[in-house]
Parts: structure tokens; sequence; C-alpha cells
């Protein structure tokens, strides 16, 4: 069992807080928004949003001091949840913006959707079990909402699959590091159920009633 604590947002100006924030408040899950890793809850999840370009979003982190201190954070055994473009941040590298690198955490390099289809995805997309992980239930074919361009390839750290032109990871999970590449908060009941149960897992306090975000 991890122990508990405040979930925090990392806010670095590449990420819709506002819906994720309601969210977690529907969910009772206290949270607080973060600019730099000193503004971070002392325990307790560390979510990193994200949506827009990957260069351009990993240059916010560096500038305020998130790209060295996540690393070092997971080293620590603080549990990271990316959502979206926090995802792809959180691997290796991506085919939009080759320069650039990921953090790392999760292996495997980022890559454009299709062939044959239209891209971005946005829209709704079944999801199915890769491989079981402790943290999230077997979805049984149901459906979350996706808006991207690119994604991992599957793998042996993909817990959900999707499809787009091709196979692609819907979530993935290493130790305590773990992607979602939908937005679970624009997803409905189902994407709620699997915010709360990765979260969950991963140590966030559970009040008796919701909290909202500082």
């Amino acid at each position: 069992m991890r122990s508990s604590g405040e979930i925090t947002l990392i806010d670095y100006g590449a990420g819709n807080l506002a819906s994720l924030e309601g969210a977690l408040d529907r969910l009772g899950l206290p949270c607080r928004r973060a600019a730099t890793p000193d503004q971070a809850a002392l325990r307790g999840p560390i979510v990193l949003p994200g949506v827009g370009h990957f260069e351009s979003a990993q240059k916010s982190l560096r500038e305020r001091g998130w790209w060295l201190a996540l690393p070092e954070f997971v080293a620590e055994g603080r549990p990271v949840l990316g959502i979206c473009l926090g995802l792809q941040l959180l691997a290796e590298g991506s085919e939009e913006a080759p320069r650039a690198s990921g953090l790392g955490l999760i292996p495997g390099i980022v890559r454009r959707l299709g062939p044959g289809v239209k891209v971005p995805h946005m829209g709704w997309s079944q999801v199915r079990q890769h491989h079981a992980h402790p943290a999230l239930p077997d979805p049984h074919g149901g459906w979350l909402y996706f808006v991207h361009s690119y994604a991992l390839e599957p793998s042996v750290e993909t817990i959900y699959t999707a499809d787009h032109g091709r196979p692609f990871a819907a979530i993935e999970a290493r130790g305590n590091v773990m992607g979602f590449q939908p937005h679970p908060e624009k997803s409905g009941p189902a994407g709620l159920l699997l915010l709360q149960s990765a979260l969950a897992w991963m140590g966030a306090s559970v009040p008796a009633q919701a909290v909202p975000c500082n």
C-alpha cells in the first residue's frame, strides 16, 4: 500500500486543468495545482496532463523545473500519471519533435497515427485489455474519448489498446508510472472509474466528501 497523499496537478500552461479538476472534484479526490516542483504536495500522485505540441510542452516543463524533477520523484517512489500529451512526454521521444527527447520513464517512441485515417483522431474508440494490471479492471470493450495525432505502439507495458489506422497503446504502465492516451475526464462514467481506480492505486487520499482543488 502506497502512503496516501494529495494529488498534484502539474500546471505548465499545456493542459486543460479545469476539466480534470472538475472530474477529481466529482470523485472527491483532493488536489492542488503546482507550477513548479516546490509547490507539489509532500506525498501522493503527480499528474502530468497536456495538450498541444510535444516540443513546446517539453520546453515549458524544463523552464519550470519539472523536467529534472519528475525522474527524481519517480526514483523516490512517487507515482506519476500522464494524460494525453502527458503520456507521450513520459516516453523516450516523439515523431512530432524528432530533436526533442522525452522523459524516458516509459519505453518507446510516440508515432503518428495511420495510415488511411483522419488525423487528429477526435472521438470515441473502443478499448480492450492487452495486459492485466492491479489498478485497472478489464474494460470489456468499453469506449473512451481521444483527441490526438500520435501514440505509442503496443508493448509489454501496454494495459489497454485501441485502434485508429493501426493498434496503439491507450494505457501504459511501468512501475509507479502510468499514462492514459484518452481523456478520462471526458470519457463519461467509464473514464471517471478508470481515473479513480488509477489514482487510488497510486495512493490518492479519498475524503468522505468532495474537496475542491486549490
